[in-house]
């Protein structure tokens, strides 16, 4: 059914009620229609900020208690037209006041329309006020001149066009419309000899629903908003029609939320920063930096009161980054000071870095240009929306294994958390503040594995037999040498506690020593660690006691002084994770990372398992044997690794004995049938339960053992399952 649609301008004008103000000049800001009753809002594309230009957008003669939809905006005459639900239904101008006066329409459907722009043709000297709706489909009015009636016309096979849209606009510089449907169908459409043509789906990383709001700019630039997210994606088709290339979306910014959204802007103005109220990152391109990359961007101060502001580091400062000269001649941003890297970025390691925040208001992001390919993708963000304290705030990275080496940048955004939805590494944000960093990735020597363990088993009655269970410590072990160029550059030692089944109390540590059959032995001095950078972090926590140990020659690091202050066993249980039904506690992890004062050639340096080891824990008792001796000189290695320099040879030669140790040979902690003290596991290992010797839990453990490795090298994969703590690795 046909309907005329009423005007109230008639009257108006006769009245003298309506004053019918055009907008003085093309505003660059986007017009934002929400909600039922209409709300005007004003939102700032570049710092996302949004701003009520009428908390009601009622007619001269009465309230407007309904939606305002299908908007566009007309800079032929500089009005704003949409489509008011409110009975009787209409199409509406609206003035500079954001007050609606109905137009006298004839030949529109007796419907609801949502979707609308206006074609403004400055070489026909014309304006088009278009209306979509899937049922019934699009009609053209001509608004060229201001009339007392209007004629609707429909185009002719729109009815069977079957979008999905929820609003469209025209190119500034070409006669065709844009639009996106929900699943990110970008449709390029000829309202004049034509109809939608597909170009392309959008990669809109699954921000899926109704886009109920969408704009130009004069550059060409074609912006989409959703409803439900409130992302404002930009897609650049400054070539119209779209030919010899595929668009691409990227978020430009984060607008308000709504059920229900419409929108209209100058698609003649610029959309620009013009003043240093805007923060932007530093990456050089082509890293989506500038404005006109959609470049990441935070209004600092949007109450432009410098209270409550969200920074990371001591300060922040607005930069005037529009374009890629812009960056050129802007120096790096004295204000990023927020984050600052504690241990190098190694492949398939975890990294620490401190990031600073004023207060407790901040949310961080992180990207990490892991692949080196001028982008912080989607899947490279490793720190999202994370609360800080006030103060340091330790955060660790995770490096993947296939990072690239070399240099590249990372990106840091801090936001109010308000966002309803996780920001990207691109587009503005209001508040906050982005700092972005120049890194080095590195690679590893990793063993076994970058994600591989070897289990490490300690019995600790050396130097006698004792129950032989091998479960007094049990780690899980894995060591990386840093090297970048055929040089050494650090270490990281990974490992997790997974069994304690004595009730001495051990120490753990770890020498960069490197023993060879050949007596070619491999090491690192103290005098080579570059102090400064040593970290040791004990489920999650970073470690200030003493770790580098002193009065020693070589670099020796003390992870645990005594184990079991780190575990915690069952109330019913004896020990950590070796008996039957006590396999339940967490497991204890460390990571410890060391860099080199002097690099060294890596094929020099020591490297695989290098020297973990035990001893005795200060201040406990640990057989009568050492009884007035300093427990410090108590030590047991892997079988034939030579003790360090704080050992006590004394203990070599004790009456009763059972070690077999011959220093002259290479012979070291071995019983004389070549049974070791300790062992390396090549991968995670279910150990032996409490007082259960190896060899009965490992039936061909100790031909493994006596013959050197020459037999049985896969006897750990031969377990009798009732011996052992199922669930230990």
């Amino acid at each position: 059914m046909k309907i005329n649609i009423l005007i109230y301008l008639t009257a108006a004008l006769a009245n003298g009620l309506v004053s019918a103000a055009p907008f003085e000049q093309c505003p660059s800001k986007a017009f934002l229609i929400q909600g039922s009753p209409a709300q005007m809002y004003g939102v700032d594309l570049v710092s996302a900020k949004t701003t009520v230009l009428a908390a009601a957008m009622d007619f001269a003669s009465e309230a407007n208690n309904d939606s305002v939809n299908a908007v566009g905006f007309n800079y032929q005459d500089q009005y704003m037209y949409g489509f008011s639900k409110q009975a009787p239904k209409s199409v509406v101008r609206i003035n500079n006041q954001y007050m609606l006066e109905r137009l006298n329409v004839s030949g529109l459907p007796d419907t609801n329309f949502y979707v609308g722009d206006i074609l403004v043709d400055e070489q026909q000297n014309k304006a088009v006020y278009y209306l979509y709706h899937p049922r019934f489909g699009l009609y053209a009015i001509n608004l060229t001149a201001q009339n007392e009636q209007y004629q609707a016309e429909l185009i002719p096979g729109s009815a069977n066009w079957n979008l999905s849209i929820y609003d469209f606009a025209f190119h500034p510089h070409s006669t065709l419309l844009y639009a996106v449907e929900s699943n990110g169908d970008l449709y390029e459409i000829n309202v004049e000899n034509g109809g939608p043509v597909f170009i392309t789906n959008l990669d809109i990383a699954g921000d899926t629903g109704a886009n109920g709001a969408a704009y130009f700019d004069l550059q060409g630039q074609f912006y989409f908003s959703n409803n439900r997210s409130g992302k404002v994606h930009r897609v650049n088709l400054n070539i119209s029609p779209v030919s010899g290339y595929t668009p691409t979306a990227s978020v430009f910014t984060l607008g308000p939320t709504s059920n229900q959204n419409d929108g209209a802007r100058c698609a003649i103005a610029e959309v620009k920063v013009t003043d240093n109220s805007i923060d932007f990152g530093d990456a050089p391109r082509p890293y989506q930096t500038t404005l006109e990359d959609s470049g990441a961007r935070h209004l600092f101060d949007p109450n432009e009161d410098q209270s409550n502001l969200v920074y990371l580091g001591a300060s922040v400062d607005g930069e005037n980054l529009n374009t890629a000269s812009d960056l050129l001649q802007s120096s790096v941003d004295s204000s990023d000071d927020g984050v600052k890297f504690v241990t190098d970025f190694v492949a398939g390691s975890t990294s620490q870095i401190i990031v600073t925040s004023p207060n407790d208001n901040g949310y961080l992001y992180a990207w990490f240009d892991w692949d080196q390919n001028y982008q912080f993708d989607a899947d490279e963000i490793t720190v999202s929306k994370y609360r800080l304290n006030q103060g340091d705030n330790s955060v660790l990275v995770d490096v993947p294994s296939n990072a690239v080496m070399g240099a590249t940048w990372a990106r840091f955004r801090v936001t109010d958390g308000s966002e309803a939805n996780p920001i990207t590494a691109t587009g503005g944000v209001t508040g906050g503040e982005v700092e972005d960093y120049p890194i080095n990735t590195y690679g590893s020597l990793a063993y076994p594995s970058e994600n591989g363990w070897v289990t490490l088993a300690y019995e600790d009655q050396w130097p006698f037999a004792g129950d032989y269970d091998f479960n007094d410590l049990v780690m899980n072990y894995r060591t990386k040498l840093i090297d970048k160029d055929g040089q050494a550059l650090g270490y990281k030692i990974e490992g997790d506690l997974v069994g304690i089944g004595a009730t001495f109390h051990n120490g753990f540590a770890v020498r960069l020593y490197q023993s060879s059959p050949s007596g070619i032995n491999k090491r690192i001095l103290r005098s080579q660690i570059d102090q400064a950078s040593i970290s040791l972090i004990i489920n999650g926590e970073q470690q200030t006691h003493t770790i580098l140990e002193e009065g020693t020659e070589d670099a020796i690091f003390i992870v645990m002084p005594d184990t079991w202050a780190y575990a915690s066993k069952d109330s019913s249980c004896s020990f950590f994770r070796t008996e039957a039904g006590c396999n339940i506690n967490n497991k204890v992890s460390f990571t410890l990372s060391v860099s080199l004062n002097t690099y060294i050639a890596s094929v020099d340096a020591p490297k695989y398992t290098l020297d973990p080891f035990i001893f005795a824990a200060e201040g406990h008792y640990h057989g009568t044997f050492l009884d007035g001796l300093n427990p410090r000189g108590w030590e047991v290695h892997i079988k034939n690794q030579p003790p360090t320099e704080k050992f006590n040879q004394s203990l070599f030669s004790l009456v009763g004995s059972d070690d077999a140790t011959n220093t002259q040979f290479g012979y070291y902690f071995q019983t004389p049938s070549g049974l070791p003290w300790a062992i390396e596991v090549g991968s995670s290992w279910a150990h032996p339960k409490e007082s259960v010797d190896i060899t009965q839990a490992y039936s061909e453990f100790q031909t493994f053992a006596e013959s050197d490795g020459r037999e049985s090298p896969m006897w750990f994969n031969n377990a009798t399952t009732s011996k052992v703590i199922s669930g230990a690795q």
